[in-house]
């Protein structure tokens, strides 16, 4: 089955360079056109969307949010739409995988990318006074790097912001949670993420995936309801019927090119 076309099919070239990019979001409004944002499109990067003026609404898997302070933390592979509102300001940062990779190791990739796990955790991050200010501050201090990359050190420095910038966000996102035990259960956690998405079509069984990831069924309810605060079961449910509707979406595409 076909997949809908790339959100900046015909953008990337000047998109991405070196797996980063900052805008404006006014400026990507005008650069991409409404034709193509009013659309529900799937994207294969992370994207930090930062509400600085104005409130507007931003669609993430047939869901709406935003409104001034609000952060978005949109994960790869995602539905989105963009709602063209010319009164809204802002900043859009897009990076691959493969740009912090080259900053953290593996763990702490995983660990700084669950922010953008839209099956534990909203989107969307309303970020009080002090904290807008600091965020807003990393993102203009990314901006102004980003804008001269005068020499071998500037990505690096971008990257380290980047990280500076997600962990902020990601403190915010969770308070109250025990950072410890779910650092313990999230490896175990992500696995069992990943095979799911992979194999959803396959199985709704928790044994099947219990058995693949080498546990017990028992052990893989208790991972799922510490770090998800649900039945392993339920999570499968909820990931079924997310695929199930991107499914549709694609369909209801194909059909109508």
């Amino acid at each position: 089955m076909k997949q809908p076309i790339s959100l900046f099919a015909n953008y990337s070239p000047k998109f991405l360079v070196s797996d980063f990019n900052i805008l404006k979001v006014e400026d990507f409004f005008n650069d991409v056109g409404k034709d193509t944002l009013n659309k529900n499109q799937k994207v294969d990067f992370y994207t930090i969307f930062l509400v600085t003026e104005d409130i507007g609404r931003h669609t993430i898997d047939y869901k709406d949010y935003y409104s001034k302070g609000t952060v978005l933390a949109i994960r790869k592979d995602q539905f989105q739409r963009f709602h063209i509102n010319k009164n809204v300001k802002g900043y859009l940062l897009f990076f691959n995988e493969e740009f912090l990779n080259r900053f953290l190791n593996d763990e702490e990739v995983s660990s700084t990318l669950q922010m953008f796990n839209e099956l534990l955790a909203s989107p969307k991050t309303q970020l009080e006074k002090k904290e807008f200010e600091k965020a807003l501050k990393i993102i203009k201090e990314i901006e102004d790097e980003n804008s001269r990359l005068s020499d071998s050190y500037s990505l690096k420095i971008i990257r380290s912001s980047l990280h500076i910038l997600i962990t902020l966000i990601h403190r915010v996102k969770t308070k109250g949670i025990n950072k410890v035990q779910l650092t313990n259960y999230l490896k175990e956690f992500i696995k069992f993420q990943n095979l799911l998405e992979k194999e959803f079509y396959n199985s709704k069984k928790v044994n099947f995936y219990s058995e693949k990831l080498g546990f017990s069924s028992k052990k893989l309810n208790s991972i799922v309801n510490y770090v998800a605060n649900k039945s392993a079961k339920s999570f499968i449910d909820d990931v079924i019927i997310i695929k199930a509707k991107n499914i549709c979406y694609t369909l209801a595409y194909q059909l109508k090119k």
